[in-house]
């Protein structure tokens, strides 16, 4: 299951068709990509034989994912486009792919392959004349993660191609193979995403909630003792806490009222300070328990139409997507812009175009 269904997969059924799944072709995998997988130096162009063993190149299930990888991006070189090289990336598409189920219906790939292939943000997987592992492959249920990185030139930047395959089970045959179910490309390191993209303050009511929580004795205002105690139960040093609590309380009165305290959470995006992470760990301590309140179904129709809806700012539906992400789930951990990136999929565009939503048993 991928990162992005597993989110709506409590029961959930989209009015879209699906594409036909056919038996695929069964072959041992060529010894030239064996090779190559096992390789840790970056690797060249395509050579001759790489290229003319795309020809006979299939699915199979002794074929591992970094097999279909290496395989995937010789196919889909550019010296390769016009001799079969997008043939070979097709029949290694997953069979739930739209452009699979194009394949198979003509046995040549498609001009609208073409032009998805053509997307800037793709052009490095085409315009490579290196690439590398960066990592070991990730197995999850069925799924398997690999991330790369290519680029055009031995003096070029490097950019990041991350792999998803699914194990498809072979028509007849009780075994599986791997095969692509999604290739995302160019995707910004998350400290550098974490540098740009804000995370939206609570509101005031809720910040209210929280002042009231800690004024205790109900005057308005929280001792600094008190203000101490809670940032230290949070895992702060003691130090940091009272340093932040000095630096919050800025008339120096000896008290922080709901200003000074409403001011030190709308700072939950400085997160290289101790007020951005404390600011962060009540927002997101907040929105967890007002999450965990929700019913299923709730939660299901929060995510669909905060994805689906005009967003009241950037990223908006990608966030609300993540914050409700089981914490076994990968997405869980990936970045809004990150998140964002696997919308523009074929594949995932009916989570941001559905229509109508239907609920099932």
């Amino acid at each position: 299951m991928s990162v992005l269904l597993a989110l709506i997969t409590s029961s959930v059924a989209f009015r879209a068709s699906a594409p036909r799944c056919s038996r695929p072709r069964v072959a041992r995998p060529p010894a030239c990509f064996e090779a190559i997988a096992k390789t840790s130096q970056p690797h060249g162009p395509p050579s001759e034989t790489d290229s003319a063993a795309l020809a006979t190149a299939s699915p199979a299930p002794a074929l591992q994912p970094r097999e279909v990888v290496a395989t995937m991006l010789h196919a889909l070189h550019r010296s390769n486009r016009g001799t079969g090289g997008y043939e070979a990336a097709l029949r290694f598409i997953s069979p739930t792919h739209q452009y699979r189920a194009d394949f198979e219906r003509s046995g040549k790939y498609s001009a609208s392959f073409a032009r998805y292939l053509r997307q800037p943000h793709k052009a490095s997987l085409l315009g490579w004349d290196e690439y590398r592992w960066d990592g070991d492959t990730t197995l999850i249920q069925g799924e398997a993660y690999q991330q790369t990185s290519v680029r055009a030139s031995a003096d070029a930047t490097w950019t990041s191609v991350r792999w998803l395959l699914t194990s498809k089970e072979v028509e007849g045959s009780g075994a599986s193979q791997w095969m692509v179910e999604a290739v995302f490309v160019d995707e910004p390191d998350d400290a550098e995403l974490a540098a740009v993209e804000p995370l939206a303050p609570l509101e005031e009511p809720e910040r209210r909630q929280i002042f009231a929580q800690l004024d205790t004795d109900e005057s308005g205002a929280i001792s600094p003792e008190s203000f101490v105690g809670v940032v230290a139960s949070l895992g702060f040093p003691r130090e940091q806490a009272e340093a932040l609590a000095a630096a919050t309380d800025t008339d120096g009165d000896g008290a922080i009222t709901f200003g000074e305290f409403s001011a030190l959470l709308s700072k939950v995006n400085q997160q290289a300070s101790a007020a951005g992470s404390f600011a962060r760990l009540v927002t997101d301590g907040v929105r967890a328990t007002a999450d965990a309140a929700q019913s299923p179904h709730d939660v299901v129709t929060k995510v669909l139409r905060a994805l689906r809806d005009e967003p009241p700012y950037p990223l908006y539906g990608a966030e609300v997507a993540i914050r409700y992400c089981s914490p076994t789930n990968p997405a869980a951990q990936l970045t809004p812009a990150t998140f964002a990136t696997y919308l523009d999929e074929p594949h995932y565009a009916i989570l941001t175009q559905w229509d109508e939503v239907e609920e099932e048993e």
